[in-house]
C-alpha cells in the first residue's frame, strides 16, 4: 500500500440480483471444476499489452477487454481491434495455453463480457478505464475454472489438436484451386467425420427441426432429398423465426413498434403474413433479431434482465447466438437458393441435384456453427402435471428433442405455471419459460408415428393451412383462421 486506503460503496443492486456469476459457477461446478477469480492467480496487476515484437514471457496470457478478439499466449493471436491486456501468473496450478483456450469457449467469452460490464465505468458510454484500480476489479469480476493441472494439459492439447486440424483444413481447401481435378478427392478424406457430426446434431435439435432433417437424409432418391432438405430449411427459419417473435411479444409495448417494422417491409417486398414464403419468415427473424440486439447491446442491466427474462433465462452468450447477424445473412443466403432451385425450373441433372444437397448440407454445418449448443440449454417441451413443493413449482413435462417418440418426461422447475397443450422452451430453474406462438404445432401423428410437427402457410377464407415438412407436402390440416388470429398480431394488414 502507497496511501491510506479508501472505502467505496457501490449502491448499483444490479450485481445483488444478477444471475450471471451464479450460473457461470453452476456451469463449472457441474463440470467438478473449482473456480476462481482471475487476480488471485496473477504475480502483478494486468498491463497493457507491450509490442507485439516484444520477448516472450513465461506463463504470460493476452486477453482483449472487448469480447470479440481471442485470448492467447501469443500476442499475435488475439486477433483484436482494441485494447489488449497482458498477464502473468504466479500460481503453478494454471496452464496458460488451457486458460486461452476456455477464455475462448462460450462460457469464458460470457465471463468476459460479465467481467467488461462489471468493471467499467460511464453513465452513457460504459467503458473500462485503463488505471491499474480499474483493471484489477476486472481481474476480480473475472471468474475462470482451475481443474486439476493434468486436465488443464489434456483439454488445452486437445484444443491445439482440432485447431491444427482446423489449419490443415485450410490448406486442404486452398489446394483444389491448385489442382482441381484432386477435388472430389479431397472432400471424400474428410467428409466422413462432418457427416458423423451433423447426424449427432440431430438428437440435440427441437423434434420439429429434428424430424424435418431426418426426412431429408433418409429419403430415398436424390431428387426427394433435395426437396426434402429445402423442406427442412423451411421448418428451421420458421421455427427460428416463431421463437424470436413469442420472446419479443413478452415485452407488449417494444414489440408492437417492431411488429410494425415488420409489416412495412412485408408490404414493402409484397409479402404478407397471409400467406407465409420463406421470404416472410426471413424478414421477421431481421426484425425482432435488430430489436433484441439493440437492447442487449446498448441497454441497461434492466433491459439485459428482461431479454433473459424473455428467453427463459437462456445466458446472454446464447441469446446472442440466436440473434446474430450472420444467422440473418444465412437465412437470407438459402432464401436465395430456394428461389434459385425450387418452382418452375426445367429438367435439373442429377449429378447437378446432388451439388444442391451437398450445398444444403453445407449450410446446415455454418448453421450449426453459429448456433452451438443452444438448443441443449433451451428445451423444446409439452407440459403436462404440476406440482408445488418447499423449494417452488416443479412442472412434469416431456422433452419434444430429437427424431424419437414418445418423448421422455422430465421434471423442471419453474417460476410460472406452463399451459396444457402448448408448446415451451424451458431451462431447468426459469422463472418464465417461453411459452411459442402457433405457427409451430404438434398434433396427433398418423400411424406410423407419435406426433407431427405441423407450420403455418397460409391463410385460405375463413381457414389456415398446417403442413407438415416430416413426409411431404401432402401432409397438411386445415385449421380455423380464428385459432391463430391472436398469433398475427400486429403482423397482419388492418
Amino acid at each position: 500500500m502507497t496511501e491510506e486506503p479508501r472505502e467505496t460503496v457501490d449502491l448499483d443492486p444490479s450485481r445483488i440480483f444478477r444471475e450471471d456469476a451464479r450460473e457461470l459457477l453452476r456451469d463449472m461446478a457441474a463440470q467438478g471444476w473449482p473456480s476462481r477469480r482471475l487476480s488471485s492467480l496473477l504475480a502483478r496487476e494486468p498491463e497493457a499489452a507491450p509490442d507485439p515484437n516484444h520477448e516472450k514471457g513465461e506463463r504470460r496470457l493476452f486477453v482483449p477487454t472487448n469480447w470479440g478478439g481471442r485470448a492467447a499466449t501469443d500476442l499475435s493471436e488475439t486477433n483484436a481491434g482494441g485494447r489488449v491486456l497482458a498477464m502473468q501468473f504466479d500460481d503453478d496450478s494454471v496452464y496458460p495455453p488451457f486458460m486461452a483456450a476456455w477464455l475462448n469457449s462460450e462460457q469464458g467469452v460470457a465471463s468476459r463480457l460479465r467481467a467488461i460490464d462489471n468493471a467499467s465505468s460511464g453513465h452513457h458510454l460504459k467503458a473500462l478505464r485503463s488505471d491499474a484500480n480499474s483493471l484489477m476489479r476486472w481481474a476480480d469480476e473475472l471468474l475462470i475454472p482451475v481443474p486439476d493441472l493434468s486436465v488443464q494439459l489434456a483439454l488445452a492439447s486437445a484444443d491445439e489438436r482440432l485447431s491444427s486440424f482446423q489449419a490443415d483444413l485450410g490448406t486442404r481447401r486452398a489446394s483444389i484451386w491448385s489442382s482441381p481435378e484432386s477435388a472430389e478427392e479431397v472432400v471424400s478424406k474428410v467428409a466422413g467425420a462432418f457427416d458423423d457430426s451433423l447426424t449427432s446434431w440431430l438428437d440435440q435439435l427441437p423434434y420439429p427441426i429434428a424430424s424435418a432433417l431426418w426426412t431429408a437424409e433418409s429419403a430415398h432418391s436424390v431428387g426427394e432429398q433435395q426437396r426434402a432438405y429445402l423442406h427442412a430449411w423451411e421448418a428451421i427459419v420458421t421455427f427460428h423465426a416463431t421463437v424470436l417473435l413469442s420472446a419479443s411479444r413478452s415485452d407488449p409495448g417494444s414489440s408492437s413498434e417492431t411488429e410494425a417494422a415488420i409489416r412495412q417491409t412485408l408490404h414493402d417486398q409484397h409479402l404478407g403474413i397471409e400467406k407465409a414464403s420463406f421470404g416472410t419468415w426471413v424478414v421477421i427473424v431481421e426484425k425482432t433479431s435488430k430489436s433484441l440486439r439493440s437492447a442487449l447491446e446498448n441497454g441497461d442491466a434492466d433491459d439485459v434482465a428482461r431479454v433473459r427474462r424473455a428467453f427463459a433465462d437462456l445466458g446472454r452468450a446464447g441469446i446472442e447466438r440466436l440473434i446474430s447477424k450472420d444467422v440473418v445473412k444465412k437465412f437470407n443466403e438459402l432464401n436465395g437458393k430456394r428461389n434459385r432451385w425450387s418452382g418452375h425450373t426445367g429438367y435439373t441433372p442429377e449429378q447437378e441435384l446432388r451439388t444442391q444437397v451437398d450445398s444444403l448440407v453445407s449450410d446446415l454445418r455454418e448453421l450449426r456453427g453459429l448456433l452451438g449448443n443452444v438448443w441443449s440449454q433451451l428445451v423444446l417441451v409439452r407440459p403436462g402435471s404440476a406440482k408445488r413443493r418447499r423449494d417452488g413449482l416443479v412442472q412434469t413435462a416431456e422433452v419434444a428433442v430429437g427424431t424419437r417418440t414418445p418423448f421422455a418426461a422430465r421434471e423442471f422447475a419453474v417460476g410460472e405455471h406452463m399451459y396444457d397443450d402448448e408448446l415451451y422452451l424451458v431451462r431447468d430453474g426459469s422463472q418464465s419459460p417461453l411459452r411459442l406462438g402457433h405457427f409451430v404445432q404438434l398434433r396427433a401423428a398418423p400411424s406410423s408415428a407419435q406426433f407431427t410437427t405441423y407450420f403455418y402457410n397460409r391463410t385460405e377464407g375463413t381457414s389456415v393451412r398446417m403442413v407438415s415438412y416430416q413426409y411431404g407436402l401432402e401432409s397438411e390440416l386445415r385449421d380455423d383462421v380464428e385459432s391463430l388470429r391472436a398469433d398475427f398480431g400486429g403482423l397482419a394488414l388492418p
